[in-house]
């Protein structure tokens, strides 16, 4: 490995230790209540040192945004491209975003509740650009799903590939976030188990598309 290899090693593998003791914190104290300090102490890095590798607190959460989607991004193009049947694959997106739920909970806040940018991408930093192109790439690629769906006869010829999109990761958002707060009341009350649930829910969401209902 060269010099200038290793330095490169070096600092990514500060930038990560950092981004991690902030994540944890977030999710302990809340992004708000939690301070540069808090996150030098975590990391047992200096202010100057976490600084000279983000900008900012702020900087910090969109990069841990960033790898939130980066991961959900390479789950969902496995999920199309591992399973050649439409159903299968859209089981595997869903058990993607299960995961990213619940592996990169900033992440899915952010996102959530991200109102749309009223900046320029020319004034935006490097990440928050790279967090749009993610998100377009992901819709992007559901939306092909969908269309494929469609000219294989899986899907209904009438839906509107673009919309069901949008339609589809609010509803399974919507259900993941009703589990995770009232999943297991509910699980109790009806007899059934997390996963029976998560899947009646998921069929339910990919009938309002489907030629054949499961």
């Amino acid at each position: 490995m060269g010099r200038e290899n290793r330095k490169e090693a070096i600092a990514s593998l500060h930038r990560k230790q950092i981004l991690e003791a902030a994540e944890d914190l977030f999710l302990q104290k809340g992004y708000a209540q939690t301070t540069i300090d808090d996150i030098s102490r975590a990391a047992e890095y200096s202010r100057r040192t976490i600084y000279s590798y983000y900008e900012s607190k702020e900087d910090i959460l969109h990069h841990i945004v960033e790898k939130g989607l980066e991961v959900l991004n390479a789950d969902i193009k496995s999920a199309i491209e591992d399973n050649e049947e439409f159903v299968t694959a859209y089981s595997a997106i869903c058990t993607a975003m299960l995961r990213y739920q619940r592996e990169y909970p900033q992440s899915v806040d952010l996102v959530t509740n991200a109102k749309a940018a009223k900046l320029s991408t020319a004034e935006m930093s490097d990440t928050m650009r790279h967090i749009l192109e993610l998100g377009t790439e992901m819709n992007e690629l559901l939306e092909a799903f969908i269309q494929v769906g469609k000219e294989h006869g899986v899907v209904r010829s009438e839906v509107n590939s673009q919309l069901t999109v949008y339609i589809l990761w609010s509803s399974i958002h919507a259900l993941l976030d009703l589990n995770k707060s009232k999943g297991q009341y509910l699980c109790k009350q009806t007899k059934i188990t997390e996963e029976q649930f998560l899947d009646y829910g998921f069929r339910q969401i990919i009938n309002s598309i489907l030629v054949e209902r499961l």
